[in-house]
C-alpha cells in the first residue's frame, strides 16, 4: 500500500504573531455562539446582548466542556452547557450558580477582539502580549457608491508562507493569472508590505484592459487590494492557520458602481466570480509544492528574500526585534 504523500511545510512550528480575521461579521447574530478551531486550537466566539464580539479558549477549566457546543450567551457572558459556569470579556469566571465561591483560577484564555469593515479580528501572540499595530478601517464598506461586501472562503492544504511569498512574486503574474506586468514594486513599511503594480490584463469579455493595483499586508495575516480593472475593486484577501499545513483563506470584494446604481445579479456574481478565482488561482500550485528555505532564484523574480525576512519579524518577540 503506498505510503500517503509528506508535504513539505516551513520548518517553524510556531505561527506568526498579529491581527487575523477570525470570521465575518455577518456571520456572528447577537447571542449567537460559535466554536471555532485555528493555530491547532480550539475556541469559542459569541456576540453579547451589547453587541460585541468575544473570542476564548475553547474548554471550561472546571471538566473541560467545550464552551462552543451548547454554550449558550446570557447578557454579555457565556454559560458552559455542563455545569453552567459563566465567564465574560476578561476570560475570568464571573459565576458557579450552586458554590459559594469562584475558584481563584477559575479563567480561560481571552483575546483582544476588533470588529469593523465587515470583520471581527483578533490578536494572537506570545501570552501577554498587546497588538503592536492596528488594521485600518476599509471606508467603503459604509459608502452607497460601493456594493455591498461579497465573501468566499476555502480551506487548502499549505502553510502561510506560501501565501505571503506571492507579494513578491513577479515572475508568476503571466503564466499564472495571465497578467503583464510594466511595473512592479515592494515598499516595506514596519508591521505593513506593499505591492504597486501596473499591468495589462483582460475584461470579461477577454479585451485587453490595463490593470492598477495596491495590495498591502496590514501584518502577517490581511492584505486590502485596491484594484483598477473593469470595475474600481476593494478586496479583501486574508489567511488564518487551522493547523500547521491547513489554512483557511477567506475573500472578500466591493465593486464601485455609483450611488444609486445598482448592477444587475449576473453581471455583479461574474465580476466577483473573476476577481474571486484570481485569488484563488494559486491554491492548486500551493497545495502540491515543496517549500524552498533556500530557493534558486533568477533575475526577475521579485523581491522574495525581503518579505521573507519582513514575514519572518512577526516570529521574533518583542525584545529581540529592538
Amino acid at each position: 500500500m503506498q505510503e500517503p504523500r509528506k508535504r513539505d511545510v516551513a520548518p517553524s512550528a510556531e505561527f506568526a504573531r498579529g491581527w487575523y480575521l477570525i470570521c465575518w461579521s455577518a456571520e456572528l447574530g447577537r447571542g449567537e455562539v460559535k466554536p471555532l478551531r485555528y493555530f491547532s486550537k480550539d475556541f469559542v466566539i459569541f456576540r453579547g446582548e451589547d453587541g460585541r464580539a468575544t473570542l476564548l479558549g475553547a474548554h471550561c477549566p472546571h471538566l473541560g466542556a467545550h464552551l462552543g457546543y451548547g454554550g449558550r450567551v446570557e447578557g454579555n457572558e457565556i454559560i458552559c452547557p455542563f455545569h453552567a459556569w459563566r465567564f465574560g470579556a476578561s476570560g475570568r469566571c464571573t459565576k458557579v450558580p450552586y458554590a459559594s465561591r469562584i475558584p481563584p483560577r477559575a479563567a480561560v484564555d481571552a483575546f483582544h477582539v476588533q470588529e469593523h469593515s465587515g470583520m471581527v479580528l483578533a490578536y494572537f501572540g506570545p501570552e501577554g502580549s498587546a497588538p503592536e499595530y492596528e488594521v485600518p478601517i476599509i471606508e467603503e464598506v459604509d459608502d452607497p457608491a460601493w456594493t455591498p461586501l461579497q465573501r468566499a472562503q476555502i480551506e487548502i492544504a499549505t502553510q502561510p508562507r506560501e501565501v505571503i511569498e506571492n507579494i513578491a512574486d513577479l515572475a508568476h503574474f503571466l503564466p499564472v493569472h495571465n497578467t503583464l506586468i510594466d511595473d512592479f514594486e515592494v515598499v516595506i513599511d514596519g508591521p505593513r508590505a506593499t505591492q504597486r503594480t501596473v499591468g495589462r490584463g483582460h475584461n470579461l469579455k477577454n479585451e485587453p484592459i490595463p490593470v492598477v493595483s495596491v495590495a498591502t499586508y496590514h501584518g502577517p495575516a490581511i492584505q486590502f487590494t485596491r484594484l483598477e480593472w473593469a470595475y474600481d475593486m476593494v478586496l479583501i484577501n486574508a489567511h488564518i492557520p487551522v493547523e500547521q499545513d491547513r489554512l483557511l483563506l477567506r475573500f472578500g470584494v466591493m465593486l464601485k458602481t455609483g450611488k444609486g446604481v445598482t448592477l444587475p445579479p449576473q453581471v455583479l456574481e461574474a465580476h466577483v466570480a473573476a476577481a474571486r478565482d484570481g485569488y484563488f488561482e494559486d491554491v492548486a500550485i500551493w497545495e502540491n509544492k515543496r517549500w524552498r528555505d533556500e530557493p534558486m532564484l533568477a533575475d526577475g523574480d521579485g523581491p522574495i528574500g525581503e518579505v521573507r525576512k519582513w514575514y519572518s519579524s512577526f516570529f521574533e518577540s518583542h525584545a529581540d526585534a529592538h
